[in-house]
């Protein structure tokens, strides 16, 4: 009995040591955890504080930096630029507006007595290739975006309606406006203006206009219809005109490096230093259907 009694109690002490190594290791584990994430907090402190440090002196730098080109931009001035006067007329049409030959034989004409009909195939895909004194584009029309608008342009060019006029404004990063006519009521335009059309969409109103789209100017300060003038975006600054443009086609081709050299030639104020005209604007049919 008295042995039996002995095992018994060597065995209780055992499992008593046992359970306090146990316990030993979980507090020291507990303490070890405790130390890794205190040195983890140490660290994202450190990192904290020490990219702060970076993005205060980054931003000092930026702020320093804007403030510099600020008093660059300022230092500089636009000039000198050249008067441009609007582009002589053609021919007149009175009555209806007969389609343009295809092939571009009709004469030139720049003056209407009523806006064109359809002469565009709503399934075909036309692209626009405009010789300028400084190189030439292509634009692919988009007719999705704005038919009416496409298919006025269309018109115009085979009637040679640009053909010799000036870009009146060139705004350096923004836009490159051209085609003033002055019909033979004595105004400028085609003699008649056509509704804006630009993209609707539930909040979203207008397209994001990028560097190279071709556009419609609108035909006066106070109004979204659109008459003769042409808009080339030159640079981002494009995205600040109204949501409200009518924008008609996207460059597919600059062969020459043109927009970089038309934008070279503006300025701040929009006045030209180096007069920029219009050769001629030809349409021909992209070689896929929609």
């Amino acid at each position: 009995m008295a042995n039996r009694a002995t095992a018994r109690d060597r065995a209780k002490r055992a499992d008593r040591q046992e359970a306090q190594r146990q316990s030993a290791i979980r507090a020291q584990r507990k303490r070890r955890l405790i130390a890794i994430v205190a040195v983890v907090v140490a660290l994202l402190f450190v990192v904290g504080f020490v990219l702060a440090a970076a993005n205060n002196t980054t931003d000092q730098s930026a702020t320093s930096t804007t403030t510099t080109d600020q008093a660059s931009s300022t230092s500089v001035t636009d000039g000198p630029t050249i008067s441009v006067p609007p582009g002589t007329g053609g021919a007149a049409i009175t009555g209806a507006t007969p389609c343009p030959a295809a092939d571009g034989s009709s004469p030139r004409t720049t003056s209407f007595e009523h806006p064109p009909p359809t002469c565009t195939d709503p399934k075909a895909t036309y692209d626009a290739v405009m010789q300028t004194s400084v190189g030439s584009f292509t634009f692919l029309l988009e007719s999705s975006l704005a038919p009416r608008s496409v298919n006025n342009f269309v018109v115009l060019a085979r009637y040679h309606y640009w053909d010799g006029t000036p870009f009146t404004n060139i705004t350096t990063d923004t836009t490159a406006q051209g085609g003033l006519v002055i019909n033979a009521n004595g105004q400028p335009g085609p003699g008649y203006t056509l509704p804006a059309e630009y993209q609707k969409s539930g909040s979203a109103v207008g397209v994001v206009i990028v560097p190279g789209s071709l556009a419609m100017a609108p035909a006066s300060p106070t109004s979204e219809a659109i008459g003769g003038e042409l808009l080339i975006s030159l640079g981002n600054r494009a995205t600040d005109l109204p949501p409200t443009t009518t924008v008609i086609g996207l460059m597919l081709a600059d062969p020459g490096n043109t927009l970089h050299q038309m934008n070279q030639l503006g300025t701040q104020a929009g006045g030209p230093t180096q007069l920029v005209t219009i050769k001629s604007v030809k349409i021909v049919l992209a070689p896929v259907k929609k």
